[in-house]
């Protein structure tokens, strides 16, 4: 019994004696990880801001033990998620507060709820590149209680090592997600449709093929801007009206307008044209997604015409509507894009289709 009772008494004082050592050990720690994502800020944010989409990029969601439990909300100041897992226990988290497109305040807990301390986590987002990426930081800080520092003093790695490559993995992963997200599109042709044409303010210009997407944007906002100014009510998405296509020299002239629902009368010296479009039978064709597919999309039409033996208007201009475009949307995924070739429709394959 002896034996025991000093057996039993040295463990006691080897146990004060480690837990006064790791008691005097400095246990706050704060890690963080920083990665250019190219991605606008919005879209991002928006990826991170939902704790669902936690599961397409975390690193730590490989464990095949893990356990999620989602409440009705999980994105947005107030959301939270829990989780269970064999290999690395219990915990949740907590976003706390956020400010949109700029940063995201959390907490997480582990091996416990979310009425303890738990530690702070943070995540800012700063554009970059005219807006085209977005500087993440994410950082982790907090405090180690005692058993926390015994347990990671006999790990290989310290937390601050774990969290930075769990980090790392994880924004590495949120890109991949990310890009294959962005550059997601669908191509459907609608087939035979019919425009209402009507007056509108445009402006006219000659470029490069290649040159095309940067003189488009700026001729927009003109128009926009000189109806805006004049109290002139849009009647419709702004659209590109093709006047002539030169595959040989890869030039392009083109129109840029806006429907009204009238016809303008301008002053003189007016920046904008006043014109009217005649209403047509187009074959219709939607591109969901970036602009760099408009040539497949204009290609899948083309080809749609040419299998049912349509033939194109020689009088009518093809065009393309921008139903849903930058900068009011920043996902390219989400643009949505109609284009319009006018056919002849006195012929027999038309009024096959009628």
């Amino acid at each position: 019994m002896k034996f025991f009772k000093y057996l039993f008494f040295l463990l006691l004082i080897i146990f004060i004696g480690l837990a006064l050592y790791f008691g005097t050990q400095d246990g706050n720690f704060s890690v963080s990880e920083t990665r250019e994502i190219h991605a606008p800020v919005e879209v991002v944010f928006e990826e991170v801001n939902d704790f669902k989409n936690w599961q397409k990029w975390g690193s730590w969601m490989k464990d095949e033990s893990l356990k999620i439990n989602y409440p009705d909300n999980t994105s947005g100041k107030g959301a939270f998620y829990s989780w269970s897992s064999k290999k690395d226990g219990d915990g949740a988290m907590e976003t706390i507060d956020l400010e949109t497109n700029e940063k995201i305040t959390q907490k997480i807990v582990f091996n416990g709820s979310l009425e303890d301390e738990g530690n702070q986590v943070t995540w800012t987002f700063e554009p970059q590149n005219n807006g085209n990426s977005t500087l993440v930081n994410w950082t982790m800080e907090g405090s180690l209680n005692l058993f926390e520092k015994i347990y990671f003093a006999t790990q290989d790695q310290s937390l601050e090592e774990m969290v930075r490559l769990m980090y790392a993995e994880s924004l590495e992963n949120l890109e991949a997600v990310l890009q294959k997200e962005m550059n997601a599109y669908t191509i459907e042709t609608k087939g035979l449709t019919n425009h209402s044409g009507g007056f509108y303010l445009y402006n006219t210009t000659a470029s490069k093929q290649s040159e095309m997407s940067s003189k488009i944007s700026p001729m927009i906002e003109q128009i926009t801007n000189f109806m805006t100014e004049n109290n002139i009510p849009a009647q419709g998405n702004p659209f590109v009206l093709y006047l002539d296509w030169d595959e040989m020299n890869k030039t392009a002239i083109f129109s840029v307008g806006i429907h009204t629902s009238d016809m303008v009368i301008l002053p003189d010296g007016s920046p904008v044209i006043s014109g009217y479009m005649e209403a047509s039978t187009s074959i219709k064709t939607t591109l969901t997604g970036n602009y760099s597919f408009l040539v497949e999309a204009w290609e899948t039409t083309e080809k749609y015409i040419q299998d049912n033996g349509f033939m194109k208007s020689e009088n009518k201009n093809p065009f393309e509507v921008y139903v849903i475009k930058a900068p009011q949307e920043k996902n390219p995924s989400k643009w949505v894009t109609d284009i319009y070739i006018p056919i002849e429709t006195n012929t027999e394959e038309y009024k096959e289709f009628e």
